[in-house]
């Protein structure tokens, strides 16, 4: 039997912080605070989702 999955959530933010808890609830991990740094994105080690800075213009 095939699974099929579907991509990891992509999410710009107007902040190179972010934080993410895999949508909470029983199904979410715990509460993480990433920082993008010098790149412009930043991936969360649980879930996967991508954050992509796009500041205010």
């Amino acid at each position: 039997m095939n699974q099929i999955t579907s991509p990891p959530e992509t999410i710009e933010s107007e902040s190179k912080q972010v934080s993410c808890n895999g949508d909470g609830g029983p199904l979410g991990h715990p509460l993480v605070y990433l920082n993008m740094g010098e790149k412009d994105w930043v991936e969360c080690p649980y879930c996967d989702r991508k954050f992509i800075y796009k500041p205010k213009k």
